[in-house]
């Protein structure tokens, strides 16, 4: 799911006008590019549906026409797969003028293959018309902007000698640590109103017995759903069904990056510790016991959301704050955080300074390059932004204090049309080319989209995220498997092989005994090994060695 947190941009922009003009060009606004279409394909797992049904006479549409002079019409297929997608479009070398991708950090398999389609001359050199942008130069021109990720491993590879064909997204003006910078809570989320009933807090669950303890309870309980059955003590991914360490956190060696430095000093994979095994045990005996979902791992996205909707699970993994609505189809509770201990048993989550996701890209092939990077640009501004994220000013939002307003014709029409915002207010749609140098409560006077015009709709957003206080250590880094494509001959046999994992731990799960479950990991860990594991690792190691202070936690990340 790709969620944009918007937004942030100059303050040269603050207060532009659409109606501002330029004597240079006549009669055209100062913000004129060229009077063009630029055409762009989407690689991001069905987010076709948050497009607007019309993509260019939308008003914000014709508005950002008025100005720049340019249209934008993306294409998605909604395929369930981003990635194979993208493999199969660069394969075949059919891509439009922009292709945007997932991609929240270098380690992903996106990764590998933007990268090798950047390699074989498919995309532009940005860089030159990226120097003469007012926020996107910020990636070049500021060196504590971009994360070390999405510079040194996505845009700027020594490999590339100074081009950069690829721009990361979703980057914050600021890190993490500002109070204007929302927290993700990767864990696992109870319903609020059997943690009363069970009296249990945000911090109360710390281990997995605590965890097992309270499943147990809650099956005791009898609770229910909305329509009266019984609840499933746990239920898997609001999202659908998913391999989720979350659940096993204190086994959770590497917290889900799979790769850590033990308490020898060693870099190891999870499967080389015991708490591989420990994580397939756990999640054994709550199957043995009735204490989780049947389907927990297979259930598909849409029935999930159907039973979430329900309030059928009574714990969640990585369900996250409903920030902004998210989650606005489970209107009959409330899910709050539970904050357990990692393996080394601190009560905290590591988060990154500054994170991203997406990338963007221009063909080779694409008539002036240099148009498309402008109108990037453009919709990274201050006005820009304004433009997809609250529409026209006077008709959906006034601007008082500083602070975006909806109008009261504009709530009504969400309140009735919910479905239909996406045709007035793009905001997906301009964020694929504009989501960066995000600081929302800088430039628009509040953390996210309504919450100051809506604040009966964001209580329960807030309460949540209040709730606990797990503490944040942060790092700038990168994920262990960023590297890989720097050793060719290992990522060859050895990444898809790491790319089994979770796959394995699910037929771990399901064996018939432990032993059997035991032999299903070590023959995947000697897999592993003679697939170059620990060749990987001894590279690994003498990363960390040479730059401990900076990439001190670039393997103990949360992805």
């Amino acid at each position: 799911m790709i969620l944009f947190l918007v937004l942030s941009t100059a303050a040269v922009w603050a207060g532009a006008k659409p109606e501002q003009t330029d004597t240079s060009t006549g009669d055209k606004p100062s913000t004129w590019i060229a009077d063009r279409e630029i055409k762009g394909r989407i690689f991001l797992e069905n987010d076709g549906e948050s497009l607007p049904d019309d993509q260019t006479g939308n008003p914000v549409a014709l508005k950002i026409k008025e100005l720049t002079g340019i249209t934008l019409d993306w294409h998605s297929t909604g395929h369930p797969s981003g990635l194979e997608e993208l493999t199969l479009a660069l394969a075949s070398g059919d891509i439009p003028d922009v292709i945007e991708n997932y991609l929240d950090h270098s380690g992903r398999p996106e990764a590998t293959v933007i990268l090798k389609a950047a390699r074989e001359g498919m995309f532009v050199d940005l860089k030159p018309y990226l120097e003469k942008t007012k926020v996107y130069s910020k990636y070049i021109t500021d060196e504590n902007f971009a994360p070390r990720d999405s510079y040194d491993n996505v845009m700027a590879r020594d490999e590339f000698n100074g081009a950069i064909y690829l721009v990361h997204m979703n980057i914050p003006a600021s890190d993490r640590t500002d109070a204007d910078r929302y927290h993700w809570r990767p864990g696992v989320w109870l319903r609020e109103d059997i943690a009363e009933s069970i009296g249990v807090g945000p911090n109360d669950i710390k281990t997995q017995d605590d965890l097992y303890n309270v499943l147990k309870k809650i099956k005791a309980g009898n609770f229910t759903d909305v329509n009266g059955n019984e609840v499933y003590p746990l239920g898997p991914r609001y999202w659908g069904g998913s391999w989720m360490a979350t659940v096993v956190r204190n086994y959770d060696f590497g917290n889900g990056t799979r790769f850590d430095i033990d308490t020898d000093g060693k870099v190891k994979h999870v499967v080389e510790t015991p708490y591989a095994f420990e994580q397939v045990k756990f999640y054994r005996k709550l199957l043995a016991e009735d204490l989780i979902f049947a389907e927990y791992f297979t259930i598909n996205d849409v029935r999930s959301r159907e039973q979430a909707a329900r309030g059928s699970y009574a714990m969640m993994p990585w369900f996250g704050s409903g920030r902004g609505g998210e989650y606005g189809d489970i209107k009959d509770y409330v899910y709050i955080p539970i904050i357990m201990n990692n393996w080394k048993g601190e009560q905290v989550y590591y988060e990154k300074n500054k994170s991203a996701g997406n990338t963007w890209a221009i063909s080779a092939d694409a008539k002036n390059p240099e148009e498309i990077v402008q109108f990037a640009d453009f919709l990274a501004s201050q006005q820009g932004k304004a433009l997809w994220n609250y529409g026209l000013e006077g008709e959906q939002y006034t601007i008082q204090d500083g602070k975006y307003i909806f109008t009261d014709s504009w709530k009504q029409f969400r309140e009735n049309n919910p479905a239909d915002v996406k045709n007035k207010v793009p905001s997906f749609w301009g964020g694929l080319l504009g989501n960066t140098w995000l600081n929302h409560k800088r430039d628009f006077g509040e953390l996210w989209t309504g919450l100051n015009s809506e604040p009966e709709r964001h209580e329960r957003n807030i309460h949540e995220m209040e709730l606990g206080n797990p503490g944040y250590k942060y790092w700038d880094g990168f994920s262990a498997v960023a590297y890989i494509s720097d050793y060719p001959d290992i990522e060859f046999q050895l990444k898809p092989v790491l790319d089994e994992y979770a796959d394995i731990m699910v037929k771990a799960v399901y064996a018939d005994s432990d032993a059997k479950a035991k032999e299903i990991l070590e023959n995947y860990r000697d897999v592993l090994i003679k697939s170059g594991m620990q060749k990987y690792t001894a590279e690994l190691q003498k990363i960390y060695k040479n730059d401990p202070k900076s990439v001190a936690f670039y393997i103990d990340a949360t992805y």
